[in-house]
Parts: structure tokens; sequence; C-alpha cells
């Protein structure tokens, strides 16, 4: 009785330092956010955005081998408001004598559009429009990275924020802060001088954010104009913004179907030009090795016949065209073959006799050139293979996410309907939990065999098994089945687990059915987004769950097991009130999100979620036993053998919450299931986040945006989806629309 008395105090001396140094750490990190100001989380968003959008830079190997001048001049007077209105509405927020007389003088090219913008522009509202290709995202990643050279300390951060995942029904503010807290993790945490707003939502609404909107025309067409009124609103006069859309289609929306004409208000426009044929030449020409190389002298009759080849000199004049075309016939020394390609082939007018022909080659030709040989960064799949899953993946956006151009690895769940993978999820926790239970019916087989291994029933480690392998039987006996004698001659050891045919069947079903309900209650608080780290929060929810399992357990065991149900109900109380109120939330980062890292924090919190359930049980379900039976029945000892006996049951039963949690409260439980699914359905490999980070890194197919990869341009992912006919409509509900919530 001493040892366990002093075992037990050192149990609760250790638990109370645990939660000492877990108070004083939440306290350290509450005391740092407090210390922090609003300017000082914008200092740090403004070096997390330039190292994201330069190493964007270097990836999409915008200044190699020089940065493309693109130009521009001022938007049709259509488009935008009056120039005298504009000065008018800009003087009245920010009078600046700089401000440009008349819309000429906002031509400009390359990195003069800082200058333009900050000095320029009257009220710094700018509309950025342009053909299909033209060099839009170009220019404002340019734009992006010259107002952060020129930014000083507790100035506005200047964030690029895709239009295309944006459904204009949510508030245009509450997107970009889900947006934001989706790139840049830090930006979640909610410092106590906030209040109930999380970092985002404080610099919002401080005006510490210049929003980059990037791509009207990516919306659905019915909702460029709601998205207008809702920028206006959200966005009006004296607030800097930048908007970003293809000509054509923002001129439609400023005609919607009903109501009034939309515009940006307030908005100076400007419209990006075509490369001229001399840019377009010396730029290919110094791609291939600089003029007077053989190899580009092989661009010499494509450059020669461009004036008398209209459908060329349009195409190749677009930056987007320019980029495919030196990907497909520039291969760098280490991708090169034995001969390089030779262009002379994009004159022939047979082939090519307009501009959609020559566009769709280049982007057909594009993928087999991006997944050519490469010497030093050696590639895992073909490129038939390549552009297959590729082909797979813009399918999957456009049918099961309603066209985003968002590639996030958790919402590849899609791609099967949401009650199917619920079912297969709630079979393999049954499964497991099959499993489990016959594991410990093997221990009953060695033990009717074995005579000397009841003689070892003092020792710890077999009272723990024996635990282990009576709590699965603890389950039956609630069962109205017959007696079961485990005499089986060593020959029909298969009978051990059967038993009756009647029993086991039903035996099996019992067991795969509590653990396809546990599967299922375990989905109840699930989000099925990155989870970062777990904290316990008490709630209503957690607390009527757990008062439910509790007394569903009292129940259960009364009529089997009398007064010893009350110890097991209490324990069960709190294991599950511990267990219920685990949520995962986001971890504090200063830098932007990125895939992996978002998949790496994930699987964390998935190992998390597994060993927390078997340790909560395992320590508290032996000593509760412990104490119940000494409290039932007094002449019963309080027993280190019992504590381990108990440990073992309730190990049995954190494996199966820790499995159930793990599956339904992270992304990668689910993520792990649609992989196998997508290997045999997509032909996808097995590495999926090694092939689109491969993608990204390496073959400048996709472009990477916060946490989540987007094909490198629209076309792109337009083209891949029109080179295969719709496959049959599945029966199921597709996804719902896609996720405004940051991935947390």
């Amino acid at each position: 009785m001493l040892g366990v008395g002093v075992g037990a105090l050192g149990v609760i001396v250790g638990a109370a330092a645990l939660a000492v140094s877990w108070l004083g750490y939440r306290a350290d990190r509450r005391e740092y956010a407090v210390g922090l100001p609003v300017g000082g989380f914008a200092d740090a968003l403004a070096l997390a955005v330039r190292d994201q959008w330069e190493a964007e830079a270097r990836l999409r190997r915008l200044n190699d081998p020089y940065p493309l001048p693109v130009s521009w001049r001022p938007a049709d007077a259509s488009l935008v408001e009056p120039w005298p209105l504009l000065l008018q509405m800009a003087n009245r927020y920010a009078p600046q004598n700089q401000w440009a007389s008349r819309p000429e003088d906002l031509v400009g090219t390359d990195t003069e559009i800082t200058d333009v913008f900050t000095h320029r522009v009257p009220g710094r509202r700018l509309l950025v429009l342009g053909e299909p290709g033209a060099g839009k995202t170009i220019l404002l990643v340019v734009l992006l990275l010259g107002l952060l050279d020129r930014r000083s300390p507790g100035d506005p951060v200047p964030v690029i924020f895709p239009l295309a995942s944006w459904n204009p029904v949510q508030s245009l503010e509450s997107w970009m802060a889900s947006r934001l807290t989706a790139d840049y993790p830090a930006l979640s945490q909610h410092p106590t001088e906030f209040g109930r707003r999380n970092t985002a939502r404080a610099l919002l609404d401080n005006r510490l954010i210049l929003p980059i909107l990037d791509g009207l025309d990516e919306l659905a067409p019915a909702s460029r104009s709601t998205a207008l009124t809702a920028i206006n609103a959200a966005l009006p006069p004296g607030r800097p913004v930048i908007l970003s859309s293809r000509s054509t289609e923002y001129a439609q929306a400023l005609h919607p179907d009903t109501g009034v004409p939309q515009r940006l208000n307030g908005a100076a426009g400007l419209v990006l030009e075509p490369l001229t044929p001399g840019t377009v030449a010396t730029y290919l020409r110094r791609d291939a090795g600089g003029e007077g190389t053989p190899a580009a002298d092989r661009w010499n009759p494509v450059l020669d016949h461009m004036p008398q080849l209209p459908p060329l000199a349009i195409v190749l004049t677009t930056p987007l065209a320019l980029f495919l075309a030196r990907t497909i016939y520039n291969p760098r020394p280490d991708e090169a073959g034995p001969h390089l390609p030779d262009p002379v082939e994009l004159c022939d007018t047979e082939r090519f006799p307009d501009q959609t022909a020559l566009r769709t080659y280049l982007l057909n030709a594009f993928i087999p050139a991006a997944y050519r040989p490469h010497a030093l960064h050696p590639c895992r799949w073909t490129p038939a293979r390549a552009e297959h899953v590729l082909r797979k993946v813009a399918q999957h956006l456009e049918r099961r996410r309603h066209g985003t151009v968002d590639i996030a690895w958790w919402e590849l769940r899609y791609a099967l309907p949401a009650p199917v993978l619920t079912a297969i999820t709630g079979a393999i926790v049954g499964l497991f939990t099959l499993m489990l239970s016959a594991a410990g019916r093997a221990i009953t087989f060695y033990e009717a065999y074995h005579p000397g291994y009841r003689l070892l029933y003092d020792n710890w480690a077999v009272r723990w098994l024996f635990g282990f392998k009576r709590f699965p039987s603890s389950i039956l006996n609630v069962l109205p089945l017959p007696y079961t004698n485990y005499g089986h001659p060593v020959e029909d050891w298969w009978l051990l687990f059967l038993d009756y045919p009647t029993r086991g069947v039903v035996s099996a079903s019992a067991f795969i059915a509590f653990g396809f309900v546990v599967s299922v209650v375990a989905r109840l608080r699930s989000r099925f987004v990155p989870a970062r780290r777990l904290r316990w929060s008490f709630n209503s929810r957690a607390l009527a769950l757990s008062l439910f399992c509790s007394l569903l357990i009292g129940v259960l065991l009364a009529w089997r097991y009398g007064p010893l149900a009350v110890p097991w109900a209490i324990i069960g109380f709190f294991a599950c009130t511990i267990v219920a109120g685990l949520t995962a939330l986001p971890a504090h980062a200063r830098s932007a999100a990125t895939p992996a890292a978002l998949l790496r924090e994930d699987q964390r919190s998935f190992a998390q979620f597994l060993l927390v359930p078997v340790l909560v049980w395992s320590l508290l379900l032996g000593p509760g036993i412990a104490l119940g039976n000494t409290a039932v029945n007094v002449s019963r000892l309080l027993g280190i053998s019992v504590m381990f006996t108990g440990s073992g049951e309730g190990f049995w039963v954190g494996c199966v919450l820790g499995l159930a949690l793990a599956l339904n409260r992270t992304a990668t439980g689910r993520f792990l299931l649609i992989r196998l699914y997508l290997v045999f359905r997509w032909r996808l490999p097995w590495n999926v986040m090694a092939f689109l980070d491969d993608a990204h890194r390496h073959r400048g197919v996709l472009r990477q945006v916060g946490s989540v990869y987007q094909f490198r341009h629209v076309d792109l992912q337009r083209h891949l989806l029109a080179l295969e006919e719709p496959p049959p409509t599945l029966s199921a509900a597709s996804a719902p629309p896609p996720s405004t919530d940051p991935p947390a």
C-alpha cells in the first residue's frame, strides 16, 4: 500500500508540474503576442511576402535571362472614371500635387509601374487590363516587389489575392482574412488586444494590407458584376487597391443583365500592350545563347517571317506564348538532347492557319517539353503519365471544385462523394477494432494451450496483456450471447475466434459496428483541413457527449457487473471529456505556408491524435478501475496488478479512439484514403506531393500561391480540361463550393 501511495503521489506531482509548465508556455506566448503591436505584425508579414514572391519569381524564371519588359497605355475612357472626377475624389482623401494631370501621363514600361502607382495614379486605385497571356500577373509581381522595396516600417503590406477562389456571396473582408490566415499561418493567432479578431482581421481593419486582387475574369460571368459591387463596398474611394482582369471580361462585367452598370469606383486604368517584334526577337535570341550563336540562329526564319504571318506575330507578342516557345525550343543545357528542336515549324501556315491553332499547338507541346529528361533534376514520370495526371487534376478542379484554380492537397478528398468516404473511414475503424479483438483472442488461445501462462499472472506485463484481451470479451459479455467454452482442440484453433458460427458472426459484427459508431462520433467536429497543432477546449458539445458516453457505459455494464459499472462510468466521463475537447488549431509561424509544410504539420497532428487517446485511457483507466474495485468492495486491496489490467483495457479503447480521431479530425487521414483511390483511378503517383512539387519547382507547369498550387496559367488549365471528353457524372452529390476557411 505504501508503494502504491508513493506512486500515486509521484503521478500527481508529475501531472502538476506538466500543467504548470504548459501554463507558463501559454503565458509566454500570450505575453509575446501582446507585446507585438499590429504594426509589428505588418512588418513581419512584409518579410514573408517578399520571401514568398522572390522565390516564386525565381522558380518562374521571370529574371532569366532578364525580366521581360511589359508596357502599358491608359485604359479606354468608357472603362474608368472621367479624369477630372478622379482627381477630385483623390484630392478629397489624400491631397497630392504629384497626381498625373491626364491619363497619358500613366504610360510606362516594366519597373516604372511602382512609380506610376505611388505618385501618378490618383488615389492609388488602379485597374490593370490585358488580353489573355499579356503579362498581367508578371506586372503585379513586379509592382508588389517594388512596393515592398519602398515600404517603410508600419506601412501597408501589398498582398496578392487570387480572386478565382472567392465566392462574392461571402464578404470581401472575410475572404481576404481567410486567405491571409491560409497563406500566412502567423496571422491566425488572437492577441488579447485585438479582442475576438485574429491578427489577419486586425491588419485589414487597421488598413495595413494593400489588396492586389488578381483575376476578376476568373470568376463566373454571372458573379463578376456582383464582385465589383462587393469590392466597391469593402474598398471605397480613399482605400488603395489594385484589380486585374482581362479586358473583354471586365467590359462585360460593367453591364450586368439586371441593374445599373458597375465599375471599380475611383480607379484609373491601364491596358497592357503587346510586346514589340524587336523585343521578342532580342529576348528569344538572348535566351538561346545570344546573337550570332548557332542556337540563336535557329530563330532567324521565324523572326524574319513574323511580319508576313499575322497569327505568328500576334501569338508570339504575348508573354505567355513567349514563355511556352522558349520552353519548347530553347531547352537548358541539362535537359537538351542530341539535337535542338527547330522552331521553323511555327511558320507552317497549313498546320497553323490562325491564332487558335498556333496557341493550341504551343500548349500541347509545353508539357512534353517540360518533362524532358533532366540531368540535374531527373523526372520519375514519363511525359505521357504526367500529362494524364495533370488532365485529371484539371478535371477535378472543374467538376468537383466548381472551376477553382487552387490545387489544395487536402481537397483531393472531393474526388469521392463525402458519404462514400465517410463510410470507408468508418469501415476502416471497424475493421481495426475487429483486428484488436482478434489480437485479444490470440492471447486467449495462447493461454488455453499453455497452462503455465496463468502462473505468471503476478507479472505486470502479463496482467497488462490480460486486460488488453479482457476488454473485447467485456463488450461481448454485454450482448445476450450464449456462453462459450474455450476447450477447442489445437487443430481447430480458428474456432477460438469464431466460437460458434452464429456467435462469431455476431461478435465480428458487434466489433465492426462499435468501430463504425466511434468513427461517426469522431467526425462531429471535423473540418478536414490541415491541422497545425492540438488544443483542448471545453465546450457544451464535448460535455454533452461525455455525459452521454458515461451514462451509456454505466447502463450497459450495470446489469452485468453491478456496482463496478460506477467507476467505469466515472473514468469514461473524464476520458471522454479530455478526448472530445481536442481540436486542431494553426501553429505560430512567421513565414508563408507551403503545401509541403502544411502536410508535415498535419501529419504531426495526425500522430498526436493517435497517441493522446492511447495515453489518456491507458493512464486513467487502470488507476480508476483499481480505485473503483476498492470502493465497491473494501476487502479488495488497491493492487498494482489491477492497475496494469485496467491499463491494458484502456490501451485497447485508446487505440480505437485514436485512429477514429486521427482519420476524422485531420486532413492527413482522408488524404491517405483518397490517395489509395486515386492511384488506381487516376494513375496518380503515390507520392502526390512530390509530383506537385516537381511540377512547380523543376517543370514550371505549376505555380505556388501560399499554401496551394495553381496551373502556371489559367489557359493551361482550361486547355488540359478540353483535351478529354467529360466522364459520366456520378450520381452522388458533388462537393461543396471551394472552402473559404483557412486550412487550420
